[in-house]
């Protein structure tokens, strides 16, 4: 499999390694914690399925007449453009959501035809997502997945539109922003200009006809949906939708 990076929304603009990195180093950590019981046997633990957040460490060449071509496309995906979701693929159908965030090269005397680069990607999401878009049947993966969208049709403006999984997380967006027979879209995350060219990814950012609107509210749980191993994407309720599609990948732990 040849790696590549390419954008997660909009113009692909995608760079393909013409040989992929020498080495590739993904971690991955819980972000439970433990409390110890002094003089006792027994202890604490909390936990919530957490990842603590990573960063994925590339090393590798480049060489040849391209070289520096290559290093330019490469560059600017891992260090000038960290405003935009990167899809990283290590895998041809599987890839880790998340920026780019620095790139490095050398050349060294005696091989002045090769460009050596260490470059860091940091997921915003730390699990890897299935190439293939669903929007029926099962999460074929390992662990839980993350909706992707959900688009539909306000039903009535009279009413909230609420959206729950079943894992206990649950998004109301109330009747005061929603108009009878409007376009509806929820996208698990986006970067959205926050003024001044800064962009902050929001999650569960929500659309009416085309705009986005600020009084998404989470109503049980942490709010962002998700699908379980296993299970199937009936598991995702909407209500006042009509013609609600689901949007999902398979999630996979590595």
């Amino acid at each position: 499999m040849v790696m590549k990076i390419q954008n997660w929304e909009g113009t692909a603009d995608t760079f393909t390694f013409p040989n992929n990195p020498k080495s590739y180093d993904d971690a991955s950590a819980s972000n439970s914690s433990s409390t110890s019981i002094d003089y006792q046997k027994y202890h604490i633990h909390v936990a919530g399925r957490g990842i603590s957040q990573k960063g994925i460490i590339l090393a590798g060449f480049l060489f040849g007449s391209n070289k520096n071509t290559n290093y330019q496309a490469l560059s600017k995906h891992f260090a000038f453009q960290d405003d935009t979701i990167k899809k990283l693929y290590w895998d041809s159908n599987k890839f880790s959501l998340g920026i780019g965030m620095d790139c490095k090269k050398t050349q060294t005397a005696g091989r002045t035809n090769f460009i050596d680069y260490v470059a860091t990607f940091k997921p915003i999401i730390a699990m890897l997502f299935g190439d293939t878009l669903k929007t029926t049947g099962t999460n074929e993966g390992n662990i839980r997945t993350f909706v992707e969208e959900i688009t539909g049709t306000v039903t009535s403006g009279a009413s909230d539109v609420v959206i729950s999984d079943g894992l206990g997380n649950e998004v109301t967006i109330p009747s005061d922003a929603l108009t009878t027979g409007q376009s509806f879209s929820l996208k698990l995350v986006k970067m959205v200009d926050s003024g001044d060219g800064v962009y902050v990814s929001e999650y569960n950012y929500v659309e009416i006809a085309g705009s986005q609107i600020k009084t998404v509210q989470t109503t049980d749980g942490f709010g962002v949906l998700q699908i379980d191993a296993t299970a199937n994407m009936s598991t995702i309720s909407t209500a006042n939708l009509t013609d609600p599609v689901v949007n999902f990948r398979d999630g996979w732990s590595a």
